[in-house]
């Protein structure tokens, strides 16, 4: 299996900061949305994978030449193509094995990835859609509680079918490389492919995983909600090299700074080197960003300047 990671949207809820930055390189918890994504996928035991880029391909290209999870980058030119675009720009690349997973770059997600991709290994599905239970509001796609075949989503779907549950498409899905014929290169949107294949007859299931966890990185305080998380223990990640986590203060900043950290830093992310007298509180500090406030409460300091977060 081929692994694919969707990063080539402009990340317009995450303006201002991708003003200046592509959103795959947005930092959470210390390290770009990218690696966590080829650090999942890696996981799981595949190599070979391909990122899409279009927005501020040099600095994809620059990250592609740093990563220490080697991926083939897919620069789009001219018009943004969404994930049918994506899909038919990397044909050759994803029909270069029985299967892949493609994944959107602007989650962070846990969860036993292993396990889904055997079971879809075993079905006839030429499609399955990684989905959560509905945790807040409605989901985003419908599916047959009992054959588990993907029904359509709640907006094409006015009339929902007895039987039918609702689930939150997490942004992940498992294709066969025969799926790949029934993209042409009119599509934009992957949600009338799904609509089209199961016209045809073709399979389309959804697997929802009732224990892990995700979260769509899609706005600036959905960045700062996943580092609340993981500060207060909720989500585990790996670590940056050389940063201590202090769960007492339920901070992380960077090791040099575990002896003489001021008892002023609280549920934040530091990632430059403390001054003597500053109050930080549910705050995150770029590394290398030179802050001179000494009050920092609920602010995003990065190169570009500063942001509130609530």
């Amino acid at each position: 299996m081929r692994g694919f990671i969707l990063a080539a949207g402009f990340g317009t809820r995450m303006r201002p900061l991708t003003n200046h930055i592509p959103k795959a390189l947005v930092p959470v918890c210390g390290r770009p949305l990218l690696d966590h994504a080829l650090q999942f996928i890696a996981a799981s035991g595949i190599r070979e994978i391909g990122v899409n880029a279009h927005y501020m391909p040099e600095q994809m290209n620059e990250y592609c030449m740093s990563t220490q999870y080697p991926f083939d980058l897919f620069v789009e030119s001219g018009e943004i193509r969404g994930t049918g675009g994506a899909f038919d720009n990397a044909r050759t690349f994803l029909q270069g094995d029985q299967s892949f997973l493609m994944l959107n770059v602007d989650i962070v997600c846990k969860f036993d990835l292993q396990a889904a991709i055997k079971d879809f290994e075993r079905s006839d599905a030429l499609c399955t859609l990684i989905a959560f239970p509905c945790s807040y509001g409605k989901g985003t796609i419908l599916f047959d509680s009992l054959t588990k075949k993907y029904i359509g989503t709640p907006a094409d779907t006015p009339h929902c079918p007895h039987g039918a549950k609702e689930a939150a498409f997490i942004g992940a899905a498992l294709y066969k490389k025969e799926f790949l014929d029934l993209v042409t290169t009119d599509d934009f949107s992957i949600v009338p492919v799904w609509k089209r294949a199961t016209e045809l007859g073709v399979t389309v299931s959804v697997s929802v995983q009732e224990q892990g966890y995700w979260r769509d990185i899609g706005t600036i305080k959905a960045l700062a909600d996943v580092q609340r998380e993981f500060l207060s223990g909720t989500l585990s990640l790996d670590l940056p090299d050389n940063y201590y986590f202090d769960k007492g203060k339920k901070s992380v900043y960077p090791l040099l700074c575990k002896d003489h950290v001021e008892e002023s830093l609280t549920s934040s992310w530091v990632g430059t080197t403390l001054f003597k007298g500053a109050s930080i509180t549910s705050s995150i500090i770029w590394p290398g960003t030179d802050v001179r406030e000494m009050n920092i409460i609920n602010k995003l300091y990065t190169h570009f300047g500063a942001l509130e977060i609530s």
